[in-house]
């Protein structure tokens, strides 16, 4: 019996729940819903209405000699009207300008109706009060008439004309509002419709009825953007112009005149880390990150530029083998690739124009060694041997200058801001695999220039940076996040520190970032046993024999060897040690012996400002480089900074980058005209004949 009663009493509530939903339902959102469509309709005509009848007179309209269909207004429509063409709803009352109303207008009705009407002329409602009203309005249909002044008196009723007949919508298009509402950094941005309708940022919470029939908002003067076919910009902040460093280059063509090309370095974003990570693109519109739309914005961006030499990062392998090797193969290029390792599906691509290069030999490189702990990632490199084209053909009888082959390095280096330790051994295997190339390439003559381009995953002046830069990086006790600097994090009490060597003998690999047996020379005849190797043998025949004219010390001689009995003492890994499997490390500095100069000075000339690549986590940041052999100085300073001066491999000139405020008041990264959460770099070189 207890149990039918409370089963009874929980179908009670339950019906009582349920009840209290459809009342609140009725109350809350149908009721107020008939209501705001009966005020956007207007009531029945009245000819006893004075209001509705001078409405009425004055919205007879005449089209190609043919009576149009009128709506008439009351007299609330008549004051929203006239309050959204003075003003909108949060300026001046409609009794303050001397409107013609009669009744006194509600509040509600005010912020109701005022929500899906668009003022006439140029006036725009201030998007910053209408967010807080209800979204609701936004859904409702309405008829096809919009709002005129045309022929009308001051302070008289606007007319409602009839819209005319619109195509099919196109896609909306992104555009930032005139005036400046940046906050924090960040542009305010707007959609407009094909029909002029600004709309707040989120538009797939908004509609706007097609028959609404808006005016066309004013040109815009930042950028446009509108996918139809094509792009129309307005280039605004995002301008970049070629910036010369060296006056007087040559052509290129003559003899003994510099070998002119360009190297490109771009991150692309891979669609699939985009839509893994998509919450750091949520200042994005959808349309902007579909991958139509990103491919064919990325191929514009490489014809806009033509350069020689592309290294691209986050290529994804099947949009590399589908789309973009073949278009670039038209385009004259050739490409080669390396996806990295594991189950990630991007890669480093390395494309150079065939009339300008030729390909020598591809080296790939994989950080992943499952014998080193900081080699667990599995990011990668691409080096290229390229050998320049000789201005005329062979066949022509023309003498050319001999041109160096040019060694182009393409890596992305792990990402994780805390996990210096893995950054600084990916960079020491890709130098150390550099250097092997150069000396198997050139030998014992002089090596030929080296260009290193990539994502680093580091800002300027960080230990990292440092290290390519100055060719040496004391990192005993230093804090792994402060390898990269990506982000500060001071706080944490007990941080990861660095501690040496970073990497153990068997990667082979010397703290100069050289391969053992490329940095030293075998002496025939002998050979280095390590420490492994060594206690190996403690346990052996002659270890345990007591010397005869050993002195007998208590404590200290007295003792004697007791093998574990496992059989352990029998066992040797290493019968024959390998002098190439020890070398000589330091516990505290890392250094190399290649001098790379940054193509970028890391400032804006004119304003002072930081210039970034990538704008997608909320704050901007340098993290891609292009480096270039280069000549050193004397250091007089003694602060351990390089200066260098050109060589061989000169800097013509470069593509400014921009600073963060610049990329921000595009609306960050991607955007309408980069399809990327980083920027380009591009720069021009001049290569030296041989001498």
């Amino acid at each position: 019996g207890t149990k039918r009663v409370v089963q009874r009493r929980r179908r009670e509530e339950a019906e009582e729940a349920e009840a209290a939903m459809v009342g609140a339902l009725l109350c809350y959102v149908l009721a107020p819903l008939a209501q705001l469509i009966r005020r956007i309709t207007g009531p029945p005509i009245d000819e006893d209405d004075d209001a509705a009848e001078r409405c009425s007179e004055s919205l007879r309209v005449e089209t190609d000699a043919r009576p149009v269909a009128w709506v008439p207004l009351g007299k609330d429509q008549t004051a929203l009207l006239q309050e959204w063409l003075h003003g909108g709803p949060g300026g001046e009352s409609v009794e303050e300008r001397g409107a013609n109303v009669d009744a006194e207008i509600p509040p509600r009705e005010v912020e109701e109706v005022a929500m899906t009407w668009q003022q006439a002329g140029d006036q725009q409602p201030a998007w910053g009060d209408v967010e807080e009203r209800s979204v609701s309005a936004w859904h409702l249909s309405a008829p096809p008439w919009t709002p005129s002044t045309q022929g009308a008196k001051e302070g008289a009723p606007p007319m409602w004309l009839p819209a005319a007949a619109q195509e099919a919508p196109s896609p909306w298009r992104p555009s930032p509002h005139q005036q400046d509402h940046q906050n924090a950094g960040a542009i305010d941005w707007q959609f407009v419709s094909p029909h002029g309708m600004p709309q707040p940022v989120g538009g797939s919470m908004w509609h706007v009825p097609a028959a609404l029939g808006m005016n066309e908002a004013p040109p815009n003067v930042l950028w446009q953007f509108q996918n139809e076919g094509g792009i129309t910009t307005n280039s605004g902040q995002l301008a970049r112009t070629w910036e010369n460093t060296t006056q007087g280059q040559g052509e290129g063509t003559g003899e003994g005149s510099p070998f002119e090309f360009t190297v490109m370095s771009y991150n692309i974003l891979s669609q699939d880390l985009l839509e893994t990570n998509c919450d750091l693109y949520s200042h994005c519109q959808p349309e902007l990150l579909k991958w139509e739309f990103r491919f064919q914005n990325i191929m514009q961006e490489f014809d806009t530029w033509d350069p020689d030499i592309m290294c691209l990062q986050e290529v994804q392998e099947n949009h590399y083998h589908q789309q973009f090797q073949p278009a670039l193969q038209l385009r004259g290029y050739e490409c080669i690739y390396k996806r990295r390792t594991g189950i990630k599906t991007d890669g480093c691509a390395v494309c150079f124009k065939r009339d300008r290069f030729s390909l020598v030999s591809q080296h790939p490189v994989e950080y992943f060694r499952p014998i080193v702990e900081t080699l667990n990632r599995d990011n990668v490199a691409l080096l290229a041997l390229l050998r320049p084209a000789p201005p005329h053909p062979p066949d022509s009888g023309q003498d050319h200058p001999t041109l160096p082959d040019i060694l182009v390095a393409n890596t992305h280096l792990i990402f994780n801001p805390r996990r210096g330790d893995i950054k600084l051994t990916q960079l020491a295997v890709l130098l150390a695999e550099i250097q092997q190339l150069l000396q198997t390439a050139g030998g014992d003559a002089k090596p030929c220039p080296v260009i290193l381009c990539g994502d680093l995953n580091s800002v300027p002046e960080s230990p990292l940076y440092k290290l390519i830069r100055n060719g040496e990086l004391y990192y005993y006790g230093m804090p792994t996040w402060k390898v990269s600097c990506q982000e500060d994090s001071s706080h944490q009490v007990c941080p990861r520190k660095l501690y040496g060597p970073l990497w153990p003998s068997l990667l082979r690999i010397t703290d100069s970032c050289q391969y053992v047996g490329v940095c030293e020379k075998k002496t025939p005849g002998v050979l280095r046993y390590g420490r492994e190797f060594l206690l190996q043998l403690r346990y052996s025949a002659p270890a345990l024999q007591r010397p005869e004219h050993l002195e007998l010390i208590a404590g200290v001689t007295d003792a004697i060897p007791e093998p574990p009995g496992d059989g352990s003492e029998r066992y040797v890994s290493v019968p024959e040690p390998e002098d190439e499997l020890f070398c000589k490390r330091s516990p505290t500095t890392i250094r190399h012996n290649l001098y790379l100069n940054s193509v970028y000075s890391h400032y804006q000339p004119d304003t002072g400002r930081p210039e970034v690549t990538t704008c997608s986590s909320g704050y901007g940041l340098t993290v891609d480089y292009i480096f270039y052999s280069a000549q050193p100085l004397p250091d007089k300073s003694g602060r351990g900074r390089r200066r260098y001066e050109d060589g061989a491999l000169k800097l013509l000139g470069r593509l400014p980058l921009l600073s963060e405020h610049d990329v921000w008041m595009a609306n960050g990264l991607p955007n309408a005209l980069c399809s990327s959460d980083h920027l380009s770099l591009l720069a021009r070189f001049g290569l030296e004949p041989c001498g």
